[in-house]
């Protein structure tokens, strides 16, 4: 069965703490082991201790490099536990060792190694001390549960500083995405902007300069008007290019009501076409938000251009109105309807009034007119009172 070995986080603190106690072991069986030989083999087998640490800990990646680690580093502590007698003094390195298992095995297998340190440790005080040893053995049966609990904290809060980090990595990775997503977003809002905005102006100069180009020879004079016509409508073409490239804003909107604004697009198109256009609004009409505006007033635009472009219509009509739920926008014609025409196959403009209505909460229909023609009807949810324009 493989075992998920964890690294430590800093292994610089826990070798400056082995090489501590080393030191101290070192300094202490010089200070109080009388004979030379004696005190010469404790402190080598202590050495002998940091440098396995040293050389070993760091590489023991996987469970048998981890099982002989532990088992070279036993050995010499229970070398030097038989060479000082009662040498409870080394006793204490085997915390190092209960420690590392706690801090970097699982638990089973952790708590199986602590296990073994406090019994080898408990047999030697029994074997030194007899009976006596049995004070030992419950003061070791503490400190082992101490030491355990702290390794394994140790690990816990290494184990939640990952998956914080992944996490993080994570987030981070999630935001990227939503920048594409947003920058995706704002290229397809572009794209339908520019569409509603100068489509629906060249559709018109287009027709004027067709207009034109047919009248040149016999009305020379209305001919030079219809020129005139197309003139300021590049020019507002041009206007609402910058401001769409710089703001994306709609210019009419951004000064005028939004019937007021719809009421001046009518009789525009009207002046323009020739068709007679009928603007009617319901009593009242609040103030809406200007994403409410925008979808509006681009919905007139593209329902108007349709009309110009393939209606075939002697009139025109736009109705708004308000209810206790919804505003609706209708624009009608009367011209040779849906002929050829699918609703469920809608051209770029048509798609991105989908979109807003749906952004909106509402819907988009295009669909024949009981009386003969077409109508497209704009509806959507009133906005919810506070939210901001």
């Amino acid at each position: 069965m493989k075992i998920a070995m964890l690294q430590v986080r800093n292994p610089r603190l826990l070798d400056l703490a082995v090489y501590m106690i080393v030191a101290i072991m070192v300094v202490i069986s010089f200070i109080s082991i009388p004979d030379e030989t004696t005190k010469a083999t404790a402190i080598i087998l202590c050495v002998a201790f940091g440098l396995v640490h040293a050389l070993g800990f760091r590489i023991a990646d996987t469970p048998g490099r981890l099982a002989v680690y532990f088992l070279a580093q036993t050995i010499l502590i229970l070398a030097l536990l038989r060479l000082i007698s009662p040498g409870d003094l080394f006793n204490f390195l085997f915390y190092i060792l209960a420690l590392e298992a706690m801090m970097i095995l699982p638990t089973r297998p952790a708590i199986a190694w602590v296990a073994g340190f406090y019994s080898l440790n408990s047999l030697n005080a029994l074997w030194n001390q007899g009976t006596g040893g049995i004070s030992g053995v419950l003061f070791y049966a503490a400190a082992f549960t101490l030491t355990a609990v702290f390794g394994f904290a140790l690990r816990q809060a290494e184990i939640a500083r990952r998956k914080n980090q992944d996490l993080l990595e994570e987030l981070k990775t999630t935001q990227r995405q939503l920048q594409d997503l947003a920058v995706a977003e704002e290229r397809t809002r572009m794209a339908r902007e520019l569409h509603d905005s100068l489509g629906h102006r060249l559709t018109v100069s287009i027709v004027q300069l067709e207009g034109a180009q047919r009248l040149i020879p016999t009305e020379p004079e209305r001919a030079a008007r219809m020129i005139g016509t197309m003139r300021d409508e590049m020019k507002q073409a041009l206007a609402e290019l910058r401001r769409t490239v710089y703001a994306m804003r709609a210019p009419t909107i951004d000064e005028l009501p939004l019937d007021v604004a719809l009421s001046t697009l009518s009789q525009t198109f009207q002046k323009n076409t020739g068709i007679p256009t009928h603007f009617s609004v319901s009593p009242g009409f609040p103030v809406l938000p200007e994403p409410y505006h925008l979808a509006f007033y681009r919905a007139a635009q593209e329902g108007l251009t349709n009309i110009q472009r393939h209606a075939l219509a002697h009139n025109a009509w736009l109705q708004l109105n308000t209810g206790e739920k919804m505003i609706t926008l209708v624009i009608e014609d009367d011209g040779k309807g849906m002929v050829g025409q699918a609703e469920n196959d809608p051209g770029t403009g048509l798609l991105g009034l989908k979109e807003r209505a749906d952004q909106l909460g509402g819907e988009m229909r295009l669909e024949e007119r009981p009386a003969g023609g077409t109508q497209l009807i704009f509806s959507v949810p009133l906005p919810k009172q506070g939210t901001s324009p």
